[in-house]
């Protein structure tokens, strides 16, 4: 079963997928021939499908701060690199030159198979959330692919920097990926804005959704990727466990949001008649505009908490979930809200929010200890100070 698992025909060919997309490796990416250059940054979130998350927030304050430096992003599918930096196409000729010239790299995942650090080349890896579910060589069996993990574990030793949010990531995401080298616990500096939420831009987003009541309640439905659904190509597929016509009680709306990793498989039809925002570049600003959050396992929900708005855990699948992929937490006895099974419940834990809050409010405070205290507004500049040294 192992086998099958590793030899999946959907797998092998994703797989395949991946490795045609450069061809143009042997010719223009040539790390350690070409001199660095010294005052050049890559910026890369998620493989250039969106600008945002960790490398937008180090990206702003290293504008501020080191105005001298060159910052290019690697962008794809029509995305706009950020104010102030130049793009590059993700997976193009000129991306691979910078990728093995550019002295600085900032990635918040792992960069394609052929990945080698040049000598002299400084990676700092942002990564992308406090992990519940178990990552790497903690996975029970064999739930992710033997490349992914030797890739992920390969590319780990050419981290120079990982930032830890909290110590409880400190702790358990190195060994995941059998890294042993600086981790920096300066919190998350994408949720530096959480910390200091502008009423005003907070109101300008929700109206970008056309949510223009400020006393209606958001309510972000974030659920993650699921190793065991993925489409006939190969993608993971899109996952959705809400009635696609629910109705949710009067007052509150339903703002969706699909896990990045299945955005090749996403279409419109997957929200239902909820706000659709999985393509919308930086999930920040969706935490700062929702009143609620609703998810399952993702680590949406570690950042969700640093603004203190309500939070409720929609799982129907625990039991398969927990067997397949495993948590590094106790699961119910640790999330700050009421687990969920059906889209019933949703509508009425939404029904009485007063009162589920007030119920979890010493769980809540608990998991803000643990996992928050670092989020105090200046993550990215601490990041900046070590890595760049301002």
């Amino acid at each position: 079963m192992k086998l099958l698992k590793v030899f999946n025909p959907t797998r092998v060919i994703g797989a395949l997928r991946r490795r045609a997309q450069h061809p143009g490796v042997a010719k223009h990416y040539l790390p350690g021939v070409e001199p660095l250059v010294e005052n050049m940054v890559l910026f890369e979130s998620f493989q250039g499908r969106n600008v945002g998350d960790n490398p937008l927030d180090v990206y702003l304050e290293l504008r501020r701060c080191r105005p001298e430096l060159d910052i290019v992003w690697a962008v794809a599918g029509g995305v706009q690199p950020p104010e102030g930096a130049r793009g590059v196409e993700w997976g193009s000729n000129d991306w691979l030159h910078l990728l093995a010239t550019a002295k600085y790299l900032v990635n918040n995942a792992n960069f394609p198979w052929f990945f080698r650090k040049a000598p002299g080349q400084v990676y700092l890896q942002t990564w992308h959330g406090t992990p519940l579910k178990r990552l790497g060589r903690d996975v029970p069996g064999v739930s992710l692919t033997v490349g992914y993990q030797a890739t992920m574990e390969r590319e780990a030793q050419s981290w120079d920097y990982l930032i830890a949010p909290n110590q409880f990531f400190a702790d358990v995401f190195p060994k995941s990926f059998n890294f042993t080298g600086n981790t920096i616990l300066t919190g998350y500096p994408r949720n530096d804005r959480l910390s200091k939420i502008n009423q005003d831009a907070r109101q300008r987003i929700r109206e970008s959704f056309g949510v223009t009541d400020p006393s209606e309640k958001l309510v972000m439905y974030a659920p993650t990727w699921r190793d065991y659904k993925r489409t006939a190509g190969g993608n993971w597929g899109t996952v959705n466990y809400l009635d696609p016509n629910i109705e949710l009680p009067q007052g509150f709306r339903l703002l969706f949001r699909g896990h990045h990793n299945t955005l090749d498989a996403h279409t419109f039809s997957a929200a239902g008649n909820a706000i659709d925002a999985t393509e919308y570049p930086d999930v920040t600003d969706l935490y700062i505009a929702a009143d609620v959050l609703l998810t399952d396992y993702s680590s949406v929900m570690f950042d969700f908490s640093v603004t203190g708005k309500p939070m409720l855990f929609l799982a129907p699948d625990l039991e398969r979930y927990r067997s397949e992929r495993g948590f590094y937490l106790d699961y119910e006895a640790e999330v700050p809200g009421p687990i969920l099974k059906t889209g019933s419940e949703v509508i009425d834990a939404l029904s009485r929010l007063d009162q589920v809050t007030k119920e979890f409010a010493p769980t809540y405070d608990k998991w803000r200890s643990r996992f928050d205290s670092l989020e105090d507004g200046h993550s990215a500049e601490r990041v900046v100070s070590i890595v760049w040294g301002n």
